[in-house]
């Protein structure tokens, strides 16, 4: 309860702008996309495209500035001598940052997105339909060309690859003091530069594109759909998780020691 009632004395302002920004983006992007529709009102389609843009780079660029007491040394110390135990400054900052985050960028998109339709409507000829929160939905339950045992996979696998794009720079926010999430990034291309690079030597110039082996010496077995390594693979996303939630618990451990 102290490091809400912290969060909200310090950050009152700074939380209520953020959100009427955010709306103002939305607003002003949905009144850029129904010019080009000759103003005819954004529909579903449109709805549904931009939810997920909006989501992630809104998400990211929030979540990526976790602990942001850590960005001086006199906030940092002053943040550390609060009266509360590593466990639950890290649980208040997840739930703060992305369990929050999850559910309020999504309602306030649907908010600015009937905002503009309405606001629009009453200057135009035409009449504006209202959009539910059942479109919203079919953004997250639906996905292409998932079908049968593969269906469960597919969405446990785009489920944690979503929330791995909040993880990673939550983690960073631990890692890095000035500028985390710009680092973050930095890093994420530093290691994929390291990984393509390595794929293409081992792929192109040692002939491991040639290499077909069966199916039965692969560490995790097939299928006829697929399901299989999906799953494989989403057990290996949820061990990613693991491992950043660990990584970014013991460096806010570490800072505090």
């Amino acid at each position: 309860m102290l490091l809400w009632k912290q969060h909200f004395t310090q950050n009152t302002k700074l939380l209520i702008l953020s959100s009427v920004v955010y709306v103002g983006v939305v607003f002003l992007v949905l009144t850029i996309a129904q010019i080009g529709r000759q103003l005819i009102p954004n529909g579903k389609d449109v709805f549904q495209g931009l939810a997920l843009v909006f989501f992630f780079i809104f998400g990211i660029l929030y979540v990526g500035h976790a602990f942001s007491s850590f960005r001086s040394k006199e906030s940092t110390i002053s943040y550390l001598m609060v009266p509360a135990s590593v466990l639950e400054k890290f649980l208040f900052e997840f739930i703060s940052r992305i369990a929050i985050i999850v559910l309020a960028l999504p309602l306030l998109y649907w908010a600015a997105f009937n905002l503009q339709g309405y606001f629009f409507s009453v200057f135009t000829g035409y009449v504006f339909e209202p959009i539910g929160w059942g479109a919203l939905i079919e953004v997250v339950v639906t996905v292409d060309g998932a079908t049968g045992d593969l269906k469960p996979a597919v969405y446990t696998f785009v489920s944690l690859l979503t929330f791995l794009a909040l993880v990673v720079p939550f983690t960073g926010a631990t890692i890095f003091n000035k500028q985390p999430l710009v680092k973050t990034l930095f890093s994420l291309v530093l290691i994929f530069l390291f990984y393509f690079g390595y794929a293409y030597i081992a792929v192109v110039h040692l002939g491991l594109k040639d290499m077909r082996p069966p199916k039965d010496m692969w560490l995790f077995p097939f299928d006829s759909e697929g399901a299989t390594p999906l799953w494989w693979l989403n057990s290996m996303l949820i061990i990613t998780h693991a491992v950043m939630f660990f990584v970014g618990y013991r460096k806010l451990k570490e800072k505090e020691v």
